[in-house]
């Protein structure tokens, strides 16, 4: 375990700032961003979902965010319209308490100082529909979340990620380039909703994409701020509320 904290210490304050399409893709450090972090989190997973019991102040916080790196999109007015946080390796888990029952028995949970687990991805209802027009292709706000991920962890010498996700949107993250592999068989939760653990690979997503979506690659994989279209209005059918636990 020590040699997690030293590998990935320091390292892990590494700043993304990426600006597309009038939004701005970085890490949440500071007190306000995180309170609107919070914030959201309670409206998606108190309020919407209910998977986490309301609270008082309206916010959502868990022993989980201690050390762990928050990522937001925000809009030009610095409002948060999505989010997530990774855990870093010399923390526990979700997977290893909360998600324990969706991971197989063949699969040893890696706690290697290359793997971080993703949790509490949520977007905005407001902000759903949206989309981003740029020189390589149209993307909804939450492929800028994981724009700024994977930046993150090649700064980090991160190479791979766990989910857990619903098991629609797995069955859509490999559809759109995102190679997730199962870590054990999907299962209906106590809300009703079929989820499964997944590990991806970083190198197995350039690898594959270099092939089958080479445009949307080399916009991913471009850190500097690109010309852009503007931000769009779209119907959205497949992530009507896309969340991650």
């Amino acid at each position: 375990m020590l040699s997690v904290k030293r590998k990935i210490g320091k390292s892990a304050n590494s700043v993304i700032f990426i600006q597309e399409g009038g939004l701005t893709i970085k890490n949440i450090t500071n007190e306000d961003e995180k309170i609107q972090a919070y914030h959201l989190r309670h409206r998606i997973f108190c309020q919407e979902l209910g998977w986490v019991t309301q609270s008082e102040n309206a916010m959502e916080i868990d022993k989980y965010d201690h050390n762990a790196v928050f990522f937001g999109v925000f809009n030009t007015q610095n409002k948060l319209l999505a989010f997530l946080r990774l855990i870093l390796p010399d923390k526990t888990f979700m997977l290893e308490r909360e998600f324990l029952s969706l991971v197989g028995i063949k699969h040893e949970i890696r706690k290697e100082y290359d793997t971080v687990e993703v949790s509490r991805l949520c977007v905005a209802p407001e902000a759903r529909s949206n989309v981003v027009s740029i020189n390589f292709g149209i993307h909804r706000i939450s492929m800028l979340l994981y724009k700024g991920v994977y930046h993150w962890c090649i700064r980090n010498n991160i190479r791979y990620l766990y989910l857990v996700v619903e098991y629609k949107i797995y069955r859509l993250l490999k559809a759109k380039g995102f190679p997730c592999k199962r870590i054990g068989e999907p299962q209906t939760m106590p809300d009703g909703v079929t989820a499964v653990a997944t590990i991806m690979d970083w190198r197995e997503f350039e690898s594959l994409n270099t092939v089958k979506r080479p445009d949307m690659l080399r916009w991913f994989t471009q850190y500097q701020t690109l010309l852009v279209q503007g931000l769009l209005q779209q119907p959205d059918f497949s992530l009507q509320r896309q969340t991650f636990a």
